[in-house]
């Protein structure tokens, strides 16, 4: 019914020549863009690209979309993100979600990958100190 239908809108308002909203049926560039192609500080679409972007394959700073990739957060379906990434498959350094991979994982299949980070040295290495004190105070029992 509304196969043939198109629509553009773009604001008159622009800041440093792009403009403040565009919204189109195919492919929107704006501070905030709407559309099937949206690139845009905000971008909402089938493909979004913007620092918050949100759509079937979204990519950004924070990410949000069945496909989705983000720098800092991302979530959806499959979500990959450097920070933290939620989603049924999620990968990330802080990741949540039913199959997840990352350094800090939640979820039900829970994999593991290294990461060499200065929180982590620090957890490891008190871990490691643990370890020694509680053998040595084992071993001070066991001549007792």
């Amino acid at each position: 019914m509304l196969n043939g239908l198109e629509a553009d809108f773009t604001s008159k308002k622009k800041i440093f020549g792009i403009p403040l909203l565009h919204i189109s049926s195919k492919s929107a560039r704006g501070i905030i863009a709407i559309g099937d192609k949206a690139t845009g500080l905000i971008a909402v679409g089938r493909f979004a690209v913007g620092l918050v972007a949100t759509g079937s394959i979204s990519i950004g700073i924070i990410s949000a979309g069945a496909i989705s990739v983000g720098l800092a957060a991302a979530a959806g379906a499959v979500a990959v993100s450097f920070g933290r990434s939620a989603g049924a498959v999620a990968a990330g350094r802080r990741a949540y979600g039913a199959v997840a991979f990352g350094s800090k994982v939640s979820g039900g299949l829970k994999i593991n990958l290294c990461a060499a980070d200065k929180e982590d040295i620090k957890d490891s290495k008190r871990e490691e100190n643990k370890e020694k004190t509680g053998q040595d105070k084992e071993n001070k029992n066991w001549w007792n």
